[in-house]
């Protein structure tokens, strides 16, 4: 191949190139994920709904099974069977 052969060739790839850096830039951006997004306060009932699902977590980690049906966030959550 001769030097003109290969300026020729690289002439062509540096034009490919820099066209496609163009149609990336008019890309539109992706959208961010949960995680990237900045921080948003809760709605009061989004907060409200968060605190109760934390009393359930909390029901499950202290006694190692799921809340009743009966059983509402902020009654008193019972020992475990394995604790007495």
């Amino acid at each position: 191949m001769t030097a003109e052969q290969l300026e020729q060739r690289l002439s062509s790839l540096e034009r490919a190139v820099s066209e496609l850096l163009a149609k990336v830039g008019t890309l539109p951006k992706a959208p961010l994920k949960p995680w990237e997004r900045p921080a948003e306060p809760m709605m009061e009932d989004e907060a409200r709904a968060f605190e109760e699902v934390l009393e359930y977590g909390r029901y499950f980690r202290r006694t190692g099974r799921e809340a009743p049906p009966e059983w509402n966030p902020g009654d008193p959550i019972p020992e475990p069977d394995w604790w007495n």
